[in-house]
């Protein structure tokens, strides 16, 4: 390399802060490249410009970051525990089952509180994964209406918010934080834009972007060059967690509680089912006055999940998500020779992890601005040797979301709700040919046809558990994956705001196997209905509708498998596509009072 102090005298105060602290950190072989003083300027400035940047984005700067890869590297090379000292046990948390009094007596407690809680939306990733050219919240949820993720997360949001003024007389607005990335902020602002922000106010819905840190080439945390541009560092996605510090630095945590919101609930961004648990897990924080409330599952032994678990040690006690590939090895080297086994129930005494959190914001707030957001992070290099000296490729230090129980003290309350995975959890993250491997081995298929086929059974559920008769049609294959649609029910954010609600507005229902019901607005009372066909009822607000002795028969839809056919990419996704032959329609728009009985 030239001259150093050449090289500054030929950038300019500002460049040579940041060319003094990169080589100050270990990081020289950033410039060996360069050539000498007045040539390159631009990719040289451009190179430092990268610098400053990075330098800027991490809590305490590169120094921190360097430092702290520098210290976890040492850690992970040596091969320590993280959860050496500590004895895991089974968690305090709340189980629920839809249907169930002390569900109902959760889900009104927690819909009282859903007008002062904040929702944050974890959405940083790009459809590739899935086959999809897009943004995952634009993907279609299901394609009986076909409205995208976000779409319906804003419905549901609006329905909370209206459920809760109903029962408190409280009017605000439910805010929204979207968590968007450099390959995902632009998208989403256009998306928001180009939809009414799907009928959220604007000053409803705050962005906040995540940053990218340097990737690692070593155990000297040196900083990886591009191979395509020697002038650019190579980044990587620092993880999830970072959505504490983007809510503590934009001072958003802050302005919420400032305004009375009370919770902060945070949830994924392909997940259709989330909501329809949320009421009941808020009215559980509310019950045990948690600080931090996990949304679970029901876990099989052994499964490639995290699990929640209560850990215990003589210094402090702590109750947090441990990735499946640690829980086994830690029970079996404390607890049970055995390791990670079913109990009774048939499932893993430890929940499932589903990354969906409900903290109390005052108290989520404090602990914001005594530790800057900053979350525990870690490091996981894929080593190319016996001795741990050499990486296969760059990788990064990474912190999660789920982690944030780390910050808390000893004592404070962190539990759990637990629902049947069918109420709360269907990720569509797998492309259909991955999918079709994972059902092959038992495993939840989680992709998009299956993301579809769950919501029209939960909400075919809903109805049944209201007392409505529905025929059960057999399931089909499409694209290697078992999907049982038929009949197909979808019902509007509006319409299933509550178990009570859906019970409240159906009398005497009868679906045929081949049916499809699709009913969007939250005043339709299916007071007497024999379908056997597609029917589709909209209420625009204000519309009161009571179906009072109709009967409908047609020709219905049906799905076809999409293989070999020419259809849109968030249809070829799922592997089939909802023709529809025949439909009976009824749309009221406009406020008012509407009885459809037989002879309409």
């Amino acid at each position: 390399m030239h001259d150093a102090e050449a090289q500054r005298a030929a950038l300019g105060i500002d460049d040579r802060s940041a060319l003094a602290l990169a080589m100050e950190l270990g990081q020289g072989h950033l410039f060996a490249h360069w050539p000498p003083p007045g040539e390159e300027q631009a990719d040289k400035q451009r190179q430092l410009a990268q610098l400053r940047k990075l330098d800027a984005q991490y809590p305490g700067g590169l120094r921190a970051y360097v430092d702290n890869a520098r210290r976890l590297l040492a850690a992970s090379r040596q091969g320590d525990n993280p959860y050496a000292g500590y004895v895991p046990e089974v968690p305090d948390g709340e189980r629920l089952a839809l249907g169930d009094d002390a569900f109902d007596r959760a889900e009104q407690a927690g819909l009282a509180v859903a007008g002062r809680c904040g929702f944050v939306l974890v959405a940083g990733g790009l459809g590739e994964r899935l086959g999809y050219d897009g943004i995952k919240i634009a993907l279609p949820a299901e394609t009986a209406t076909g409205g995208s993720f976000i779409a319906r997360y804003a419905q549901h949001l609006l329905a909370l918010q209206k459920a809760s003024h109903a029962l408190t007389g409280d009017d605000r607005r439910i805010p929204l934080a979207i968590m968007t990335s450099d390959d995902t902020d632009g998208p989403t602002r256009a998306l928001l834009r180009d939809n009414g922000h799907f009928g959220l106010a604007p000053e409803q819905v705050s962005i906040i972007k995540q940053e990218l840190v340097p990737s690692l080439t070593d155990n000297e945390a040196r900083f990886a060059q591009a191979h395509d541009d020697p002038y650019r560092i190579e980044t990587k996605p620092h993880g999830h967690g970072d959505v504490h510090v983007l809510l503590h630095g934009s001072g958003l945590a802050r302005r919420w509680a400032d305004d009375g919101v009370r919770y902060i609930a945070f949830f994924q961004d392909t997940n259709g089912l989330v909501f329809h648990a949320m009421a009941a897990a808020l009215g559980v924080s509310e019950q045990h006055a948690y600080a931090v409330n996990s949304i679970v599952v029901p876990r099989r032994a052994g499964e490639a999940a995290g699990g929640i678990v209560t850990l215990r040690s003589p210094e402090r006690t702590l109750t947090i998500n441990v990735e499946y590939n640690q829980l086994d090895p830690l029970l079996r080297a404390t607890v049970d020779p055995e390791g990670d086994v079913a109990d009774a129930t048939g499932y893993s005494p430890y929940p499932g992890n589903i990354n969906v959190l409900i903290m109390e914001l005052d108290g989520y707030v404090s602990t914001l601005e005594q530790s800057g957001g900053a979350i525990p992070e870690f490091v996981n290099p894929k080593y190319a040797d016996e001795a741990r000296t050499r990486f296969k490729s760059p990788t990064r230090l990474e912190c999660m979301m789920q982690d944030y129980p780390k910050l808390l003290p000893t004592d404070a309350a962190v539990g759990f709700s637990r629902f049947e995975r069918s109420l709360c959890f269907s990720a569509v993250k797998n492309a259909l040919p991955d999918a079709a491997a994972k059902f092959d081995k038992g495993l939840p298929p989680d992709c998009a046809g299956s993301g579809e086929a769950d919501l029209y059974a939960l909400h075919r559920r809903y109805l049944a558990t209201a007392g409505a008769q529905l025929d059960t049609a057999p399931t089909e294959t499409f694209g290697g994956v078992e999907l049982a649609l038929f009949p197909i029910v979808c019902l509007s954010p509006a319409a299933c705001v509550s178990m009570q609600a859906v019970s409240a507005r159906v009398g005497t229902v009868r679906v045929s196997a081949r049916s499809a019901l699709v009913v969007d607005g939250d005043d339709v009372v299916l007071e007497d209905l024999v379908l056997d066909g597609a029917l589709t009822i909209r209420a625009a607000p204000g519309a009161r509708v009571r179906i009072a002795g109709l009967r409908v028969h047609n020709r219905g839809w049906e799905a076809l498998s999409t293989a070999g056919r020419d259809v849109p990419e968030a249809v070829a996704i799922r592997g089939f596509e909802l023709v529809r032959n025949e439909t009976r329609e009824l749309v009221f728009d406009t406020p008012g009072d509407y009885v459809v009985g037989p002879e309409n």
